[in-house]
């Protein structure tokens, strides 16, 4: 994979994985069921840090 391509797929993952943060901190008492806020959580944490492993990639 070349380094722009790795860098896009690190930005496109954080930018992704913010909305799911807000996401999952502003779902109040909704009628939502219950586990949709920890899981928005969690999908966020998670596409942060692969954001995080993908975006410095020093590949040539």
């Amino acid at each position: 994979m070349s380094k722009n391509i790795c860098r896009m797929i690190g930005l496109w993952t954080m930018l992704v994985s913010v909305f799911f943060l807000i996401g999952g901190l502003y779902l109040g008492d909704t009628s939502l069921p219950s586990f949709t806020a920890p899981a928005c959580l969690a999908a966020g944490l998670i596409l942060l840090a692969a954001g995080t492993v993908f975006l410095p990639c020093d590949q040539e």
